[in-house]
């Protein structure tokens, strides 16, 4: 995998968590393929109109806090790819803590030159699971 599909990838990842952090849907959606699946505690998430449902269900989690992504190993051939990285989420407003870790185990495609999550697992961390 050339090093420009890796780049193009951690910043795919970091626009994911600002999107996130900034509750900004439309810019959280251009993340994803139009057949992307997000899957989690929540379920199963996929296609756009799902995803739109699991952003408003997220609500208050991801709501004035700061999501890192941290230690992100990306493999890939061609047109796909598989990434592992660390979630780190902080309270932002209340108190300057963690309050949540996980882990991401993420597909991705590249369409028309730019990778998009195709599917991203969430497992929390068991210390942080309600």
């Amino acid at each position: 995998m050339e090093i420009e599909d890796k780049l193009q990838i951690q910043e795919l990842t970091a626009r994911y968590a600002n999107a996130m952090d900034d509750s900004d849907l439309d810019a959280w959606l251009a993340t994803w393929d139009a057949t992307g699946m997000w899957r989690g505690g929540l379920g199963e998430f996929q296609g756009f109109e799902k995803l739109r449902e699991l952003f408003a269900a997220l609500g208050d989690r991801i709501k004035n806090k700061r999501h890192v992504m941290t230690n992100l190993v990306i493999d890939g051939f061609g047109d796909q790819a598989q990434q592992r990285c660390y979630m780190l989420v902080f309270d932002r407003v209340n108190e300057p803590k963690l309050i949540a870790s996980g882990v991401y185990n993420d597909h991705l495609i590249k369409v028309s030159g730019e990778w998009k999550f195709l599917e991203r697992r969430v497992a929390l961390d068991p210390s942080f699971r309600p």
